[in-house]
């Protein structure tokens, strides 16, 4: 009899989604610190952060999609926000590589040449609540992970989905580059900031502006290309964003002087440094995108300069650092470990499971980096992607003067989804390989189909992510040895060197 699988695909996948809900609404923590009852904000003295007493230095993963999705969105538009299993996903995977802080990006700003996508900033003092409840999961479940949180306003550049300060002068109805210098667009900013710092999280029901999950508020990303992405003059132009800058931050410690302020670039370092109200200078430190004469710069010795500049004045953050060969990597974070003075580093960039099976991935500007996914996969070899975290997790736990702990098995359980005539799966986070098995009856016994299944199995990501198959999840495996006529019961369990997760749902395959 010829399988009906195609037919019933889509019942058996919105089955799997009930089940995913029960999976995410039961798992107890083992891998998810959980929330502090007296969780100090951190604060600053000279160029050191403090959490209470102590010392707070770290290393950790920036998250750019956390708090919006931005590659493999479906084409309506139902995962533009993560749901609670990706932000999780990605915070369990942070927490297991020794993470305490991480960087979300710009809220996205709407403009009409993204058609329907969804953004924070829809329209002239406009906001959408439904980005806004993402950004409070995320926000609360960091309190729970034990994760700092780092929010950028808002973008100097104009990236597809992101947009950035041209795009809200234009919801002002004011012209591009008057973002920095009109009282107008500036009162909307104003507007904003006072709706997201005073905004009463959904989910905890804390104001954001005494959150202790939020280490800084940064003013905005990359401030520095501004000028040089659109071809004008730097040295008009950085006055007037340290102008802009200057007064942002004044506002901001007005209104929220609970909270660290971090300056996004753009302007001379010295200004900033004098400003009262700048708690935290920032560097982004690339192999592949900073060259001189051709050649990829060494990091650690421009990172050594910022530090000279900053010591004894103000903590200094790579907040972004990567995109470069392993040896390179390794010795600046050698020195960011070692040099009291850079409280931290963030290696770009971490993408999570999706609730459709495998995971988000996004290739970073024609470079060999097509993002990380914890543990590290055979699919990043060409970046050495297993190796680098590998190399992170134990500085992050150096730098925090800590033992490195033992691997944990992966959580929570997978959810099993039937895709065409094969599978898919909601990974568990930490996992290192799946196993699937096989019944001709629901309690048994079973028979191993496969092992040492992986996930994260795309070859080609830049051609895929450009293709109509962007959006969707891959088949990750065919039961070849099925026969026709016969109900089958399925289910697979994630494994790492420290064990096994749970099985999965059993899932039915009817003929």
């Amino acid at each position: 009899m010829k399988e009906r699988i195609s037919t019933s695909g889509q019942l058996l996948f919105f089955i799997s989604l009930f089940f995913l809900q029960l999976h995410t609404l039961a798992q107890s923590s083992t891998t998810d610190g959980a929330k502090k009852s007296n969780w100090p904000i951190i604060t600053r003295k000279g160029d050191k952060l403090y959490e209470g007493n102590k010392a707070f230095r770290f290393f950790g993963l920036a998250a750019p999609n956390i708090q919006q999705n931005e590659s493999q969105i479906r084409q309506d538009r139902t995962n533009r926000f993560p749901d609670e299993y990706e932000i999780r996903d990605a915070l369990g995977a942070m927490q297991r590589i020794g993470g305490r802080a991480t960087r979300t990006f710009s809220l996205s700003v709407y403009t009409p040449a993204d058609k329907e996508m969804p953004v924070y900033i829809t329209g002239r003092r406009n906001y959408n609540e439904a980005a806004f409840r993402c950004l409070d999961l995320v926000i609360a479940l960091c309190n729970e992970y034990d994760i700092r949180l780092i929010i950028p306003f808002i973008a100097s550049q104009s990236f597809g989905g992101i947009r950035g300060v041209d795009e809200f002068s234009d919801l002002s109805g004011k012209p591009r580059g008057s973002f920095w210098t009109d009282e107008s667009v500036k009162d909307d900013f104003r507007h904003f900031l006072q709706f997201i710092l005073n905004r009463k999280n959904t989910v905890n029901g804390m104001l954001y502006k005494d959150d202790p999950a939020i280490l800084a508020w940064q003013l905005g990303n990359e401030f520095g290309s501004y000028a040089g992405d659109r071809k004008l003059d730097y040295t008009e132009w950085s006055p007037r964003i340290l102008s802009w800058s200057k007064e942002m931050a004044a506002y901001i410690k007005k209104t929220d002087p609970n909270h660290l302020v971090m300056e996004a670039g753009g302007v001379d370092r010295p200004a900033m440094l004098a400003d009262p109200n700048i708690d935290l200078i920032s560097d982004h430190l690339y192999e592949y995108w900073n060259r001189m004469g051709g050649q990829p710069w060494e990091l650690a010795p421009i990172a050594r300069a910022s530090v000279t500049e900053t010591r004894g004045k103000k903590p200094l953050v790579i907040d972004e650092f990567g995109l470069g060969s392993t040896e390179n990597l390794r010795s600046l974070m050698q020195l960011i470990r070692s040099d009291e003075s850079i409280v931290g580093g963030l290696l770009w960039s971490i993408r999570s499971h999706r609730r459709d099976g495998g995971w988000y991935y996004h290739n970073e500007g024609g470079t060999p980096v097509n993002s990380f996914h914890v543990p590290g996969f055979a699919a990043g070899f060409e970046y050495e992607e297993t190796r680098l975290l590998d190399l992170l997790r134990t500085e992050a736990y150096r730098i925090r003067g800590m033992e490195i702990p033992p691997v944990q098995k992966p959580s929570p359980a997978p959810v099993l989804i039937a895709k065409g005539r094969g599978f898919t799966w909601r990974g568990s986070t930490g996992a290192a390989a799946y196993s699937i098995e096989r019944s001709e009856n629901p309690g048994g016994p079973f028979t191993l189909l496969a092992t040492g299944l992986d996930d994260s199995v795309i070859g080609d990501v830049k051609n895929f992510e450009g293709s109509s198959r962007a959006s969707e999840a891959l088949v990750l495996f065919y039961d070849e040895t099925k026969k026709q006529g016969i109900t089958y019961y399925y289910r697979i369990k994630a494994m790492n060197s420290a064990g096994e997760s749970a099985w999965s749902q059993l899932l039915t395959i009817k003929p």
